[in-house]
């Protein structure tokens, strides 16, 4: 696993930059072989049970609250509504009225992107929520970890898992975010079941969800 000493995004493999902060990596260094008895025990990987799987109700907001588009989403509604509410106000004064005019069509223009977001985000929560629920289990492998500094949530930067996974004869790619750091079995290189949709494969998440939903 190659760190980046700029930012400490991990990649499984190397490449030249770091695709976060644009720093330089170091070339991978050979590390000593391992003797067979003092090789470290790998950690269980975490079996998803048969469909149907408990879900808790309100695990589509959970996942919502912590995605960064949907915050996006929602601060874009918030402004737009501001903006709008006083552009209305000013568009009702006769004297200010082509003032408003411009406030309330751009406050508008905010609110339906903010709220276009949400929507869209609400919807691939609701789906996440469903292969949780319904989806089949296939064993895939984390490919990448890394961490969006583009967006801050309660003054966390959420980190993306990037997976592949086969289903037939076709591979396929997925990415998940979370809040916390990943741990020990959520690293590249690292095989981890993957849930997805038995009509649509492409629709996927890893199990255990990173979000907390372990289902037992």
């Amino acid at each position: 696993m190659i760190t980046c000493p700029w930012c400490g995004t991990n990649y499984a493999e190397h490449r030249p930059s770091c695709k976060n902060c644009g720093g330089s990596l170091p070339l991978p260094q050979e590390l000593p072989s391992t003797p067979p008895q003092e090789a470290t025990p790998a950690r269980p990987i975490s079996v998803p049970p048969p469909a149907p799987r408990a879900v808790p109700r309100n695990y589509t907001w959970r996942i919502l609250f912590t995605d960064g588009w949907a915050i996006v989403g929602g601060i874009f509604a918030f402004i737009g509504s501001i903006f709008a509410f006083v552009g209305i106000g000013l568009t009702l004064g006769i004297v200010t009225a082509f003032v408003g005019l411009p406030f309330a069509g751009l406050g508008l223009l905010f609110f339906a992107s903010g709220g276009a977001l949400l929507i869209w985000r609400y919807g691939q929560a609701q789906a996440t929520v469903e292969v949780l629920r319904e989806g089949e289990a296939t064993l895939g492998e984390i490919v990448e970890i890394y961490q969006n500094y583009q967006v801050q949530v309660n003054g966390r930067y959420p980190w993306t898992l990037a997976y592949r996974y086969q289903v037939g004869e076709r591979e396929y790619a997925g990415k998940v975010t979370t809040l916390t750091r990943p741990d020990l079995r959520q690293q590249p290189g690292v095989a981890a079941y993957v849930l997805y949709a038995r009509d649509n494969p492409q629709q996927s998440t890893i199990y255990p969800h990173p979000y907390g939903y372990h289902s037992v």
